[in-house]
């Protein structure tokens, strides 16, 4: 019996684990980013979602009207209250606005009904849209044109 046992891998156990990380790696990098777009977008809908729903609460809490304004072909949205610029915003890398428009919220809750459109760099397309009663929604058109 061996008193002095080794421990540990050898230069060629190494070599060979690297050489099947690297052919995994280049096999899921392709996939990978295929699926990138579609998370921006997923997250720029729900940034801009969850932003709609602050400044309604916000308005009601502070007895002011807010505003999200955005631009056609804008990658960054702003935040008014009372007409001044309070913060701008971007969105998401590869993401942009594909209308123009406000979404103004009133103290009591009310809104301007409006959608916001969003595009991503693979070309699909979601919509954030809120109705007259201040309610918030995310949804998915068939086409970026049109609406859902």
């Amino acid at each position: 019996m061996n008193s002095e046992a080794k421990h540990g891998y050898s230069l060629i156990e190494l070599i060979a684990t690297m050489a099947m990380a690297g052919i995994l790696a280049a096999i899921a990098l392709p996939s990978w980013n295929k699926l990138l777009p579609s998370y921006q977008l997923d997250s720029s809908a729900r940034q801009v979602h969850s932003e709609l729903y602050s400044i309604k609460m916000r308005a009601a809490a502070e007895n002011v009207g807010f505003q999200l304004v955005y631009s056609d072909g804008a990658v960054s949205y702003s935040i008014k209250r009372e007409s001044a610029v309070l913060v701008t915003k971007p969105l998401p890398a590869g993401v942009v606005v594909t209308n123009a428009g406000a979404i103004s919220f009133s103290p009591r809750g009310t809104a301007s009904a409006n959608r916001i459109r969003l595009r991503s760099s693979d070309g699909t397309c979601k919509q954030v849209v809120v109705s007259p009663t201040g309610r918030v929604r995310i949804c998915k058109p068939s086409d970026c044109s049109g609406d859902c």
